[in-house]
């Protein structure tokens, strides 16, 4: 069960949140923020309208949410922390409506991220997802880049330094918008994509990022992936379609399952203590938490329906049960962090159930 412990009002739209994965700085996390405003200074898209964004960096102290910083940007797609520091750094990777990826830098000292490094992904459309290489629990690699999926349909793979970020490869991968792109954790050379065309594919960087497979399973566009970072094989996708499907990437042919959710899945997030848990985004039909121990029946064990609008936004908080206690002083088995779109609310809760 879902325990709301603070409620926060974004300003603008909120589509996205991310915890800070790096030790010592879990207590931490992002939220984006996307609104649509008329353009009177004509210097916005061809709609007449221009599109700007809030990012939110937050500290879970003594009890309390505290706000460190607020950082007005275009608006956010989406919304990444890099999962293992890069030269010593902590990085952010953003994505936003100008069609640009942007790597943030954590100064620690200061608990503030300034802008690194940018690039353009696409003209004329928006940067929709991205991924970082480097998610896995075995990936210690130096080589570390961004998946990035667009409006225009493409899959790019950036390489990552602190002076630039290079775009590597390049793939027309979808005929509509690439809602989401995911690394294979156990194997980086594959990139996973989803689209408005109702298309699952795999791509392998080794081959220019060509396709290498493609399946039709869902019913509606692919919104959602996410690969298991602690066990192989494993990837869950979500789709307009309400359906959560469980993959063994080793058969691309068909899912292992399939589970009705009750809404649009916009966002997947394997807990990052066991993954053995999805944390569901389900748009119209608020958040679910899936048991995925038996990968052939995954059973909905949680639900939190306190937003008021599109459920976009979630993730889990990597502080583990007893670093949480510390955070709050109770009883509570994990946090976690939701937002939601119209309402523009953020909220930050605790989640309790058995077996965890």
């Amino acid at each position: 069960m879902f325990k709301t412990l603070e409620t926060f009002d974004t300003e603008f739209s909120a589509d996205s949140v991310e915890w800070c994965p790096i030790e010592g700085f879990q207590d931490l996390f992002v939220c984006g923020t996307y609104q649509l405003f008329p353009d009177e200074e004509g210097t916005g898209t061809k709609s007449g309208q221009k599109r700007l964004g809030i990012i939110f960096l937050f500290k879970v102290e003594s009890k309390k949410l505290k706000l460190l910083q607020k950082l007005d940007v275009p608006a956010v797609l989406d919304i990444k922390w890099a999962y293992k520091k890069y030269q010593g750094d902590i990085l952010l990777g953003v994505v936003n409506s100008i069609g640009f990826l942007q790597v943030f830098k954590l100064k620690v000292d200061e608990f503030e991220i300034e802008l690194l490094t940018e690039t353009r992904v696409c003209e004329d459309g928006l940067a929709l997802s991205l991924d970082w290489s480097t998610g896995g629990v075995q990936n210690d690699s130096a080589d570390v880049k961004i998946a990035v999926s667009d409006s225009k349909g493409r899959v790019s793979l950036f390489g990552v330094s602190k002076e630039k970020l290079e775009c590597l490869l390049s793939q027309d991968a979808h005929d509509f918008e690439a809602w989401i792109t995911a690394f294979d954790y156990w194997n980086t050379n594959v990139v996973y994509s989803g689209g408005d065309d109702c298309q699952f594919k795999r791509l392998d960087a080794r081959e220019g990022l060509q396709v290498i497979g493609i399946n039709r399973s869902h019913e509606a566009g692919v919104t959602s992936l996410h690969s298991n970072p602690r066990k192989e094989f494993s990837l869950a996708s979500g789709s307009y379609d309400e359906t959560l499907r469980l993959w063994d990437t080793r058969n691309f042919r068909r899912p292992v399952s399939e589970t009705k959710l009750g809404g649009g899945i916009w966002r997947l997030k394997w807990d990052p203590l066991k993954s053995r848990y999805l944390l569901a985004a389900c748009m119209y039909s608020g958040f679910r938490i899936v048991d995925c121990q038996n990968i052939d029946d995954p059973q909905v064990i949680a639900e939190y329906l306190e937003h008021k609008s599109i459920a976009y936004g979630c993730d889990w908080c990597a502080l583990t049960v007893e670093e949480a206690k510390n955070c709050f002083s109770q009883d509570y088995y994990q946090l976690v962090a939701t937002c939601s779109f119209y309402d523009k609310m953020l909220k930050l809760s605790s989640v309790e159930y058995k077996n965890y």
